[in-house]
């Protein structure tokens, strides 16, 4: 077996305009396993660049602490080695990112799953990279039997397992949330015009270059590709995408997706190749793009039509690349 984890910068910021004399700064750093970017105009406020990167690192580390399932001491790390019927006090980080994933597992027909962490691990993709050589349906079926949205209940601050072996796996929101942490840290200092990226998951408010929309773009499903598939203008609005050419694993000759339909336990295994979400909040739009990477384009479209969702597919079909557009996506396509 082959281990292969592809990371780049899905969408990229696309921006056309020549930087000079345009009063925008970035500040970059690391995160989650991956980068963030932000570009900020800081006339807007009396914080200083260093200042502000300083904030945004303490929150990072603060979600990480609550969300990392890479850290044995983080929160979720802790809460899933309590026992069942033991009711635990959580943070507000980790209680939004549960509240959030529950409201879209609900609305997708259970397509997003927190719950599936024995089951992302007995496919090598956890914190543990499982020998998938000896993999057998029996492990995989025991794996299953300790997942479910049902599996956990919310309550006045508190979470309690209702499944003995369950983890939660919070990876499917954690950047967008993570993006709308720090989209808050520049709100309080009082930056008015900003983007957010990390990992690719992005937040945007107010305007960019020359008092213009933020513009962003959908790269081609194709790792490493620059190529652009779709610019998208944003202002005061998230954007995720989910795709299944950028982490993934070859096993038997057979390349697996990362993402995992809770009722099978498999990797995906349709021809959606990317999902992209616009949502006001972009762990929201995190957990959409996830969930319809799950769901046939065909329901992904009824369900983003019915919700009023903006959203983007892209399927591969034998004859190409297909992309498909719900209703409420039209005016963001950049023209």
């Amino acid at each position: 077996m082959k281990l292969l984890t592809i990371s780049w910068l899905v969408p990229f910021l696309f921006m056309s305009q020549a930087w000079a004399h345009i009063n925008i700064e970035q500040i970059t750093g690391n995160t989650m396993g991956t980068t963030y970017t932000i570009q900020l105009r800081l006339q807007d406020s009396s914080a200083t660049k260093q200042e502000i990167k300083a904030l945004v690192e303490q929150e990072l580390e603060r979600v990480n602490q609550s969300l990392s399932v890479y850290r044995a001491d983080s929160e979720i790390s802790m809460f899933n080695l309590t026992v069942v019927g033991s009711p635990t006090s959580v943070s507000e980080r980790l209680w939004d990112v549960l509240k959030i994933s529950r409201s879209v597992s609900a609305q997708t027909d259970g397509a997003l799953d927190v719950t599936l962490g024995p089951v992302i691990e007995f496919w090598g993709f956890g914190v543990k990279h499982r020998n998938l050589q000896h993999k057998d349906r029996g492990q995989l079926e025991l794996a299953r039997s300790k997942t479910g949205m049902d599996g956990f209940t919310l309550d006045s601050g508190m979470v309690t397992k209702v499944i003995r072996g369950l983890e939660i796996n919070p990876s499917a929101v954690a950047k967008g949330y993570g993006v709308d942490r720090v989209a808050k840290v520049l709100d309080d200092a009082g930056v008015v015009n900003y983007l957010v990226e990390i990992g690719g998951e992005l937040r945007t408010r107010g305007v960019g270059v020359r008092g213009r929309d933020w513009i962003v773009a959908v790269t081609r499903p194709q790792k490493f590709s620059l190529e652009v598939q779709q610019l998208l203008t944003l202002k005061d609005m998230s954007m995720a995408t989910s795709g299944s050419y950028v982490n993934y694993i070859e096993s038997d000759d057979k390349t697996l997706s990362h993402i995992i339909d809770p009722s099978t336990g498999m990797p995906v295994g349709n021809k959606v190749v990317s999902a992209t979400v616009l949502h006001q909040q972009c762990a929201v739009a995190d957990g959409f793009a996830t969930a319809m990477m799950i769901l046939s384009a065909e329901r992904t479209m009824q369900l983003a039509n019915e919700l009023g969702l903006a959203v983007m597919l892209i399927e591969q079909t034998d004859s190409g690349i297909s992309t498909h557009f719900s209703d409420s996506i039209s005016p963001y396509l950049f023209k």
